[in-house]
């Protein structure tokens, strides 16, 4: 994603979203927790360098696939000016790290298989990271003749039956907790696979998996008045009449 992936000047319009924010490369553990936003300052540190750089390739390798005339759109998971960031359920997505760390005190997990247990990426980016490639006055960005055309940070509440209901039922309750397991299960599932011992049988890493999101879903079911929300911002990008020549 962070290279070129089809000829120079060949698209009219190209569209990513909810992508960007992961890493290209795994640049330190997390020793207290899962999240960017559970790293000490050192962690942070090395995965916002590495974010800053794998966005300034995402910028580059787009531009260069762009026709002269191209527009490039791409919907980031960030946080905003006040510093919200995606919140599936309540406390925010840094508590299903808590989980984590719970099941790593019990001995659930070992702690290699915790500390192996990490989210590769940044979330935490806001409007002015996402501007850096244009403000930096980068060669590459001039010589391709990119224009950052806008730029909007948004706050989307997630769509389900369920979410908006104030008073819940149970069995509202029970579908609201289900849903809520949905919307995370699909990109942590990997999450905690990945970084479960190999030595571990598929039986075994399976009840993992479903002791975590059975935690998730018991979660969700006691705080069950939260309205999941993610917080993303927009960037859409111009390409020039510049042709550009390696």
């Amino acid at each position: 994603m962070y290279e070129q992936c089809l000829p120079e000047n060949s698209i009219d319009l190209s569209i990513s979203a909810i992508a960007a924010h992961y890493l290209s490369k795994i640049v330190c553990q997390i020793k207290h927790g899962v999240f960017m936003g559970e790293a000490d300052d050192n962690e942070q540190r090395l995965m916002k360098e590495q974010a800053r750089a794998d966005w300034r390739d995402f910028i580059i390798s787009r531009g260069r696939e762009l026709k002269p005339g191209g527009v490039f759109i791409t919907i980031n998971v960030t946080s905003d000016e006040d510093n919200n960031v995606i919140s599936q359920l309540d406390k925010g997505m840094h508590h299903l790290g808590s989980f984590v760390t719970d099941m790593a005190r019990e001995g659930v997990i070992t702690q290699e298989e915790y500390l192996a247990i990490n989210f590769n990426g940044h979330y935490l980016r806001k409007a002015s990271d996402l501007k850096e490639p244009f403000t930096s006055a980068l060669p590459e960005v001039e010589s391709l003749g990119l224009e950052l055309v806008s730029l909007k940070t948004m706050k989307h509440f997630l769509h389900h039956p369920t979410f908006d209901i104030v008073d819940k039922d149970e069995t509202e309750k029970r579908e609201y907790s289900r849903g809520i397991v949905d919307s995370v299960s699909s990109w942590m599932h990997h999450v905690i696979l990945g970084g479960l011992s190999s030595s571990r049988t598929e039986e075994d890493k399976q009840n993992i998996l479903d002791q975590f999101f059975d935690r998730v879903r018991a979660y969700a079911y006691a705080h069950s008045d939260h309205e999941p929300y993610i917080i993303v911002t927009e960037v859409v990008i111009k390409k020039g009449d510049v042709t550009y020549h390696k």
